[in-house]
């Protein structure tokens, strides 16, 4: 998996084993920019939903990530970014 930064700011985390036509990755998850009813929604723009892929088969390992990266975004409101 790889997270990185869209050009409008939102984190998505791809999985190389699974690309579109031309090969680019498609996403497992991404923030999305919808504003949910939370307080703090406007203060923290990708905290309100996520998109979540669909049709990807995951390992257990692959699992124990995914959980890492949502408890990450459950807790600081934003997914991480790889470095």
């Amino acid at each position: 998996m790889k997270a990185r930064k869209t050009e409008r700011g939102f984190v998505i985390v791809t999985h190389p084993a699974y690309g579109d036509e031309d090969g680019a990755p498609e996403r497992l998850i991404q923030e999305s920019s919808a504003i949910g009813d939370d307080e703090d929604s406007f203060d923290n723009p990708g905290s309100s939903y996520l998109w979540v892929g669909e049709n990807h088969h995951l390992n257990r390992e692959e699992v124990r990530e995914l959980i890492s990266r949502l408890e990450h975004w459950l807790n600081a409101k934003r997914l991480a970014v790889d470095k």
